[in-house]
């Protein structure tokens, strides 16, 4: 009975400091450092990259605040890339020359360096795994094959590469993703999309190929935006006069059908709406649009590759973003004169 009593009584007496304890657990939850990566290129006002800068050299803000840049990589880190091939049914009579442009670009990439082909159209095939084995690259190239069905899941498939494939993959991360139209058939929305980009450290450079009708005429300045050339009017050709015992048989045009010109038009539009969607795909991860015919794809893929050769990567860290949804803004300066910064702009820590 002793026993028991004693036992009873340290109960008693332990149970206010427990209950202190469970009282005081929350003040002792410390906010975990959410880190922020920030890659960044610099070039001067020719465009020629700037190499060989130093931490000290760059001053990172949020939202007009400076912050401690805590991590530093150059160029020289090891690269993780995407390669996003559409293959929807237009690309039928160029995706051969397509598929020999990949293989170049898989070429250039270093010993070190891993790469993954994805193709979509109305879905999409991550064909390997992040690999650096260029035979087992150039072998999912050489299967790719064009689509029987219509769609272009541009959104899904950047998407689930940077959900799934590159979700665990530590260092450097880009998409170099290649499309002629705009999005059909994606289950996500276009504002769910950026809102993943704002969160991503992914970079995403975009080719928009050229195949349709009148997207011969459409070039892209140098400042960035897109122009369409007009045509040259042509003087009108003398038509012979007709005999007047000649027959004549008059046929009505079918009524409602598109002439070649709105039809050329309408294309044309959508050229374009599909190059301003690429172009802000691009400007959201700090990445770059380039615009190309499919024979000179080859050389898009060079300058490409030599970019992501000539890159820094800044980080910091912030208690206060934590579960942060809001939108912030990032601002890279760079201690030169010369110096032309291209960053990521927005940032979000989770998604609303």
């Amino acid at each position: 009975m002793r026993f028991i009593f004693t036992v009873l009584f340290l109960a008693v007496l332990t149970l206010p400091f427990e209950l202190f304890a469970q009282n005081a657990e929350p003040d002792k939850v410390k906010k975990k450092n959410t880190t922020i990566s920030v890659p960044v290129s610099v070039s001067d006002r020719e465009g020629h990259y700037i190499n060989g800068l130093k931490k000290d050299d760059f001053t990172l803000f949020l939202d007009g605040v400076e912050q401690k840049i805590t991590f530093f990589a150059t160029y020289d880190e090891p690269l993780n890339v995407a390669l996003l091939i559409d293959t929807s049914i237009s690309t039928k009579y160029t995706l051969e020359k397509i598929k020999e442009a990949a293989k170049d670009f898989i070429e250039l990439l270093n010993p070190n360096d891993k790469c993954l082909i994805t193709t979509f159209d109305s879905k999409v095939a991550i064909l390997n795994s992040l690999t650096s084995n260029q035979e087992t690259l150039k072998d999912s190239v050489e299967k790719i094959q064009s689509a029987t069905q219509p769609g272009t899941v541009i959104f899904r498939a950047v998407d689930q590469v940077i959900k799934n494939s590159f979700n665990d993959v530590e260092g450097r991360k880009a998409i170099v993703l290649l499309s002629d139209g705009k999005d059909l058939g994606s289950s996500i929305r276009k504002d769910a999309l950026f809102g993943l980009l704002e969160e991503s450290e992914v970079l995403i450079y975009t080719v928009f190929y050229k195949t349709g009708a009148g997207s011969d005429k459409i070039i892209l300045e140098a400042d960035g935006t897109i122009k369409e050339v007009k045509d040259k009017k042509k003087p009108k050709e003398k038509k012979p006069k007709k005999k007047d015992n000649e027959y004549r048989v008059s046929i009505p045009a079918q009524v409602g059908l598109p002439t070649k010109e709105e039809i050329d038009f309408l294309e044309r539009n959508d050229d374009i709406a599909a190059i301003d969607l690429l172009k802000d795909v691009s400007d959201t991860t700090a990445g770059r649009f380039y615009l190309s015919d499919t024979p000179k794809l080859r050389d898009v893929f060079k300058r490409v590759a030599s970019e992501l050769r000539k890159q820094y990567r800044l980080g910091f860290r912030s208690k206060e973003l934590d579960n942060d949804t809001t939108t912030h803004n990032i601002i890279v300066k760079v201690k030169r004169s010369d110096a032309v910064v291209r960053a990521r702009g927005r940032f979000r820590a989770k998604q609303l």
